[in-house]
């Protein structure tokens, strides 16, 4: 959800500490689901930081000095500590899900142990960063920027002004990336435009509250290219982690596991097409 309270004749420099402050709370709620051993917790420290780093890049323009770039960092450090678990429990869901009758039971769960395994030891690992003075210090510095953000002199501008070029630069970016998808364009690419599609998601939330029904309509559309690229990413991944587990069964001498792991690859590597039309068939609809 956006920030609330603020008009289009507010000072866009408000909106900035508003959405600092949201985000160190949104953070720090997150710290504490972890701490309690809450579900979900570390995908959302995760989200938290991702919002956050989306804000300062939003408002890049409108901040004095260099402090967001130290903080943007600290922020990318604490997001990808949580990011090996968040990607084994996906991919371990999507394997369990994509599992049939004809596959070999005993290998599927040798690999579902496999990952289990890995994401344990990921958790422990993720939570331990969380929970560390690192994030302490983090969240100790973004409670003072967002009290006392340092900024330019044109946050004093009104966000009525400021805040829709602020969001057709981050969707003008997310197009021009989008529009040079085609079907067999490379993983990679497909995932530049997921994260693209979540900054627009992200900043529109952030602008909803000032810009009304049309930022509020641009998040939802947002929303859903995001959905739909994030279950391609999450089947790229998955076919990823297979391969390099089907890399160490061929190693040990176990061609039969490799071959189950070969099976499941292919499958996810299939679903990704599907998801390719969809996307491409909404991305172009009239």
């Amino acid at each position: 959800m956006g920030v609330v309270g603020l008009a289009a004749e507010n000072p866009v420099g408000e909106l900035v500490a508003a959405a600092l402050a949201k985000g160190a709370r949104r953070l720090q709620k997150s710290v504490l689901m972890v701490a309690n051993g809450e579900d979900d917790a570390i995908h959302q420290v995760r989200v938290s930081c991702r919002r956050l780093r989306s804000d300062l890049k939003l408002f890049r323009k409108l901040l004095a000095g260099d402090w967001a770039t130290g903080l943007r960092a600290d922020l990318a450090a604490l997001a990808q500590a949580c990011g090996e678990a968040r990607d084994l429990e996906v991919i371990a869901a999507l394997v369990r899900e994509n599992t049939t009758s004809e596959d070999n039971a005993e290998h599927v769960d040798t690999i579902l142990t496999t990952l289990t395994l890995g994401l344990d030891r990921a958790a422990a690992r993720s939570a331990e960063a969380v929970l560390g003075e690192s994030t302490k210090d983090l969240l100790a510095t973004l409670e003072a920027v967002a009290a006392a953000p340092d900024l330019k002199p044109t946050a004093d501008i009104p966000c009525g002004e400021v805040l829709p070029q602020l969001l057709r630069s981050a969707t003008a970016k997310f197009t021009q990336e989008a529009d040079k998808l085609e079907p067999w364009t490379p993983d990679d690419d497909w995932h530049e435009v997921r994260l693209l599609a979540k900054r627009v998601r992200y900043a529109a939330d952030t602008s909803a509250a000032v810009l009304g029904d049309e930022a509020k309509a641009t998040a939802t559309h947002a929303a859903t290219y995001q959905e739909l690229l994030g279950r391609h990413q999450d089947h790229c991944a998955a076919a990823d982690a297979l391969t390099a587990m089907a890399v160490d069964a061929a190693a040990q001498d176990d061609p039969e596991l490799s071959f189950t792991l070969g099976r499941l690859t292919e499958r996810h590597r299939a679903a990704r097409k599907p998801l390719r039309e969809q996307f491409l068939s909404l991305y172009h609809r009239p």
